[in-house]
Parts: C-alpha cells; sequence; structure tokens
C-alpha cells in the first residue's frame, strides 16, 4: 500500500491528502496530534472534522474530490437525472462505472478516512485533561457511532468491507499488518449491531429530548441515542434483505481462503430481527411523531382532519419543528434548491435557478391519484397516449379549472386560458404536487407576483432560452423546495422510513394485519384511502372507503409507498437493489410501471420539450404531451454493488473484487 504521511494541522481548515488505501497513514512523530488533544477545543474541532464524512446530499451534482462523501443516488435511479456531462450520476446511468472510476476510489477512500479520524479521536480523547467527563465520554460514544455509520454507508455501497477495527495505522507499520481481507456479510453486520448495542447499553450519548420531553437543540446536528437506534433499524432491514440475504447472484463469492462472504439462502431469522428493531424505535420513542399539519401549516394532534399538503410537504423539510425528524445534518441542502428552481427566464424580478432535475416519467406515473388508486385502476385518470393524438386536442387534454384538494380544500392550482393544465395533473394525491413542478404550473414559491413555469421549447424555462438548464423531460423535481431565506437541514432518518421499516419486515414474515395498520398511518397523513386487507370494508381515518388489496399483494404495496414517500430522501437507488428488482424485464405494476422494460435501465419517456409550442393556436394538437424517449440507461446484475477500487485490489491481495467486475 502506497504510505501517505499526513500533514495535520490544528485548526483542521486543510483536507487531508488523498490516499490510495483505506486509510490516512498518520506520522510517527505525534508532536502534531499532542498538542491536538491537550486542549478541549482543538479536539472537538477533529471531532467536528470527523463528522465531516457524514453523507453530503445537499449537493448531487458530484464532480470529485477524495475527500468527500457526496452522494449522486437522486439522479442515478430512476427518481431523476442531472443532464449536466460533468456529474458522475452519468457513469452509472450509461453504464460506464468501473473499478478504477474515481468517484469509486474516492468514495471507499472517503469513508475510511473518517472511520480513522474516529479512531484516532478513540484512541486520544482520554489523554485531554482540558476536557471534563461528561463530555469525553459522550464526544468519544459520538466518535464510535460515526464509525459504524462510516462502515454502513460502505455496506450499502459497496457490499461487506474492511474492518479496521481500533487500528491506528501510522508509516511505521508493517506493510502486511494493512492487508486486511474483507469480512462477510454477517460478520459486518454483526459489527455494526454489535458497536450500536454497546453504545445503547453504555448510556453516554444524549437524547433529542430534555428532562421535559421538549426538542434539546443542543443536539442539533448530533449524532443521539435515537439516532443509533434508528440507524440499527436500518443495519436490520439491509441485513435481511435480498440483496443481503441469499441472493443467488453473490452466493460463490468467496475470497482467497475460500470464507463465503455472502449468505447461500435466506435467514427468516434476519426478517424477524428487523420487524423487533423498528418496533423497539417506535415503542421506545413516542415522542417523535409523523408531522401532521392543518391548512394554515399550525401543528395539529389528529391525522383524520390534517392538510395532506402541509402535512407531507413539512415531514421532509429539516427544520427545528419538524417532529419526526430523527437523524440530520445541519448542511444546509442550498444546492439541491438550485436544482429543483426553474429558469425563468424573460420574467422580471422572477426566482431562478438551474431548473434541470429531470423526472422520467416512469416515475411520475407511479404516484397515486387522489382516490389513493394506482392510475390504470382509477376509471377517471385521463389516459392520453400518443396514439390518441389526432382525436385529443388542447382543450380536451388541458383545464382550466382550479383543482383543490379532496379533504381540506387546498388550491393546489388555479390555471388560466394561457396556463392551461394536462388533465392527467388533475386529481393526483397530495405528494404528487409535493413533489413535482410541471407544465404551466404557477410558481408558488414567489408569492409577491403570479408566473407560470413552461418547459417547452421556447419557454421560459426551456432549452432554446436556457442552454443545458431544463428539464429534458418535461417535469421538474421540487419535493424539499422551501421558500427564500427560509433554511432546510439534510434529514437522513425520519419517522417514515421507521414506520415502513416495520410494515415492510411484518409482511415479509407474513404478518399482514400489522403491516397494513402501520402502513395505513402513512397513507391517511398523506391523505390517499387507506388499504383493506383481503375484503376489509370498513371505514378509514377521514371516512373513505378503504381499497381492497390481498395478502400477496401487500409487500409489493409496500415498496410502492416506501417509493412515493421517500421520493429524493436517497432511498431509492438502495432499495430497489436490496429488493432485487433493479433489473427487472418488464414492470411489476408497482415498483415500475407495468409499460416499462428495464427496471433502473431501459429508455426513460417524457414529454417533447423540443417542440416549439410558440406557435400553435388553440386547438391545436398538443405536441408538447407526446411521450418520447430522452435517454436510454442501462442496468446490469453487477450494478446491485459497486466494485472494490481497481487500486485496493492492486495493492491488497487478500481484498477479493465483487460479483461481476
Amino acid at each position: 500500500m502506497k504510505r501517505i504521511i499526513n500533514s495535520i494541522v490544528i485548526l483542521f481548515l486543510v483536507s487531508l491528502s488523498s490516499c490510495e488505501g483505506y486509510f490516512d497513514v498518520i506520522p510517527s512523530e505525534t508532536l502534531t496530534l499532542d498538542k491536538v488533544f491537550s486542549n478541549r477545543v482543538t479536539a472537538l474541532e477533529w471531532l467536528s472534522h470527523t463528522y465531516q464524512y457524514l453523507p453530503d446530499e445537499s449537493n448531487q451534482n458530484y464532480t470529485g474530490g477524495a475527500d468527500q462523501t457526496r452522494g449522486i443516488w437522486t439522479p442515478a435511479s430512476l427518481e431523476a437525472d442531472l443532464p449536466w456531462s460533468h456529474c458522475n450520476s452519468n457513469l452509472i446511468n450509461n453504464g460506464s462505472l468501473n473499478p478504477s472510476s474515481g468517484y469509486v476510489r474516492n468514495m471507499w477512500s472517503a469513508y475510511y478516512k473518517g472511520i480513522q479520524k474516529a479512531n484516532i479521536y478513540m484512541h486520544r480523547i482520554d489523554a485531554c485533561a482540558d476536557m471534563d467527563e461528561d463530555t469525553r465520554l459522550k464526544t468519544k460514544a459520538e466518535a464510535r457511532a460515526l464509525r459504524s455509520i462510516y462502515y454502513f454507508n460502505l455496506f450499502k455501497i459497496y457490499g461487506p468491507f474492511v474492518i479496521v477495527g481500533n487500528r491506528i495505522f501510522d508509516n511505521e507499520a508493517p506493510v502486511d499488518s494493512m492487508m486486511i481481507p474483507r469480512s462477510s456479510v454477517d460478520e459486518c453486520v454483526a459489527y455494526m449491531v454489535g458497536e450500536f448495542d454497546a453504545l445503547l447499553e453504555q448510556g453516554h450519548l444524549k437524547s433529542r429530548f430534555d428532562s421535559e420531553g421538549l426538542l434539546n437543540n443542543t443536539t442539533q446536528g448530533n449524532i443521539t441515542r435515537e439516532a443509533v437506534e434508528a440507524i440499527r433499524s436500518q443495519v436490520l432491514l439491509y441485513a435481511a434483505s435480498y440483496l443481503f440475504n441469499g441472493d443467488p447472484y453473490y452466493a460463490n463469492m468467496e475470497d482467497a481462503t475460500g470464507k463465503k462472504l455472502f449468505p447461500k439462502a435466506r435467514d427468516e431469522a434476519k426478517w424477524l430481527q428487523a420487524k423487533m428493531a423498528a418496533k423497539n424505535f417506535i415503542d421506545n420513542n413516542p415522542k417523535f411523531q409523523l408531522v401532521l399539519r392543518d391548512n394554515n401549516n399550525v401543528r395539529i394532534p389528529n391525522a383524520a382532519v390534517s392538510d395532506p399538503y402541509f402535512s407531507v410537504s413539512e415531514a421532509s423539510l429539516g427544520r427545528k419543528t419538524n417532529e419526526e425528524m430523527i437523524f440530520y445534518s445541519t448542511r444546509n441542502s442550498w444546492n439541491m434548491y438550485y436544482y429543483m428552481k426553474p429558469k425563468h427566464t424573460g420574467i422580471t424580478d422572477a426566482q431562478h435557478g438551474a431548473g434541470a432535475l429531470t423526472v422520467p416519467l416512469q416515475f411520475v406515473d407511479l404516484f397515486f391519484t387522489n382516490k389513493g388508486l394506482r392510475i390504470e385502476e382509477d376509471p377517471d385518470y385521463f389516459g392520453y397516449t400518443n396514439e390518441q393524438d389526432s382525436l385529443f386536442r388542447t382543450r380536451k387534454m388541458t383545464g382550466v379549472d382550479p383543482y383543490k384538494d379532496l379533504y381540506s380544500g387546498y388550491v393546489y392550482f388555479t390555471p388560466t386560458s394561457n396556463s392551461r393544465i394536462m388533465k392527467q395533473f388533475y386529481n393526483r394525491e397530495p405528494r404528487f404536487y409535493t413533489a413535482f413542478t410541471f407544465q404551466n404550473r404557477r410558481w408558488d414559491f414567489d408569492e409577491s407576483k403570479a408566473y407560470y413555469t413552461d418547459f417547452s421549447l421556447n419557454g421560459n424555462s426551456g432549452q432554446a432560452k436556457n442552454g443545458h438548464d431544463y428539464p429534458k423531460s418535461g417535469m421538474l423535481v421540487r419535493k424539499k423546495l422551501y421558500k427564500s431565506g427560509e433554511v432546510s437541514f439534510n434529514i437522513f432518518i425520519r419517522l417514515s422510513e421507521i414506520y415502513l421499516n416495520y410494515a415492510e419486515a411484518c409482511a415479509e414474515l407474513g404478518d399482514y394485519q400489522e403491516a397494513i395498520t402501520t402502513l395505513n398511518k402513512i397513507r391517511t397523513r398523506a391523505g390517499v384511502a387507506e388499504y383493506g386487507l383481503d375484503g376489509d370494508i370498513s371505514l378509514g381515518a377521514r371516512g373513505e372507503k378503504r381499497i381492497n388489496i390481498s395478502s400477496d399483494k401487500l409487500l409489493s404495496a409496500i415498496r410502492r409507498e416506501r417509493l412515493i414517500e421517500l421520493a429524493y430522501e436517497n432511498h431509492h437507488y438502495f432499495d430497489v437493489r436490496r429488493w432485487g428488482v433493479a433489473g427487472m424485464e418488464q414492470g411489476d405494476g408497482w415498483v415500475y410501471p407495468a409499460w416499462h422494460k428495464g427496471g433502473e435501465g431501459g429508455d426513460m419517456m417524457g414529454f417533447d420539450v423540443l417542440v416549439d409550442m410558440s406557435s400553435e393556436a388553440t386547438g391545436n394538437v398538443m405536441h408538447f404531451y407526446k411521450r418520447k424517449v430522452w435517454e436510454t440507461r442501462i442496468f446490469t446484475d453487477r450494478m446491485k454493488l459497486f466494485p472494490i477500487p481497481q487500486s485496493e485490489i492492486n495493492v491488497n491481495r487478500s481484498i477479493v473484487q465483487n460479483t461481476g467486475w
């Protein structure tokens, strides 16, 4: 392994230099470190820098950087696309990612840097006489938790990892001591869960709540007891999932000694562990509640009378007032904010951004109608297709009527004769309106004036006026947007995810009634009809007739709900892989539309944004809405996991490459 001596300065303003191994080698002369850990302030600065390796999901326009953990998971999944050529998400979408890709190497290296910095903190902090005992124990626990969180991110991306343990390597260490093989999936999971269990038993981490049960703002952005419990639920859910629990594609993967790295068959007990981890969190942390708001955006306790739009909107925003936010970073998500704001070129004093985070119509079609039905099940859904072009003129395809929420009366949009709205955009569920900016939707984040977003060729946010800053599908992501002057943190885990973890584990174990009861909490809040299991005709919490679903389809329904509820929160990329469905040849009508072929690959469909609409008179064929392919993606089985960086394979003969690479 290439050995590098890093310069560690007290203020830590300079990032540690890149390393071709898993960790940075520290100097044998430790005078600098002695000074750092003799002072409380500089020691805490070290810990603060260790926190910087938490995934930065606020900037998915990733172009490089060996000391950064910037996720690209939204535009690298069916949820979206960033069209710019420099984005690393393109490596995944076009199938060119490989073991020598810089992104593959940088993510691996960065997480191991975070692990090594956590180890140094835990090793050194006991000698800091300048720090009181309570702070020392708490921060040491935080560093230990960070270490396992970084391992979990490696696990999601690369699969079974190299366990460094408490080792701290210096430049005098024998090279052979650094040649550590990958542990098996089960060993990795046992290590992470064991670390979390030890932390919870020790009790040194603070709670998100103070002694009076109020949110404790002194823990803002820090790892808390509740965060560890929640991440433990995530780890056990992944461990039970198909990818890590019997996927035959990895059944024969072994290291140089012949040790199998993946389980050969499904272990039902892992689903029971996942179920209990989620249930324990729910039972032990009643102070976390689903976000519920009225039509004035004021917190209320009753889901049955909540305003679905304000409730689902606020649930995904990282604010101190968010009662379901379990673990978050204090980084502001400005970059994502910029990607999601349209250009609005030519409109005086309009708000504008890059407006390029494109949505494939495959993902748009997953959102329910306002009845809680899939679009193909709702007889009132406007099912325009290209073949009907000659029959559907502008006035038949679009409307000018206002559309209000079914329960709260909240007005989602009010078109004009010059900003007609396609009928497919009427009568959809509230999360649809939270998620997307569509053609001719009023830009309602600017209350000072009324203007509408136009994605057509010569429109204010189209290609002709804005170059590459436009959505290639004619649909733009907007979830997690907030008004100018406001701040939103990056949420890593919120209560909805724990509910969905629990529902999924229950369904996998055949506990269908418990699964559907939990799932319906998410649907009630979202303002869509609840499900009724195997002929249940009782009314839901909002007084609506339940939608019948059979036990054998319930797991599919839970997956669909998860894709919608947690959309644009960096779950989709990993969920479809752990479920083993990312390569689905033909859509199942739940995870992927029945008409789509290729899972995460295949032809991505959008509207025809390159049609010149400026000369079309009212009543002419609405060519903009003709569906067309705007991108073709590649997905193969080996892409379920990243390859191990080739630089690691070259220098560490103990490491085996992932299957297919």
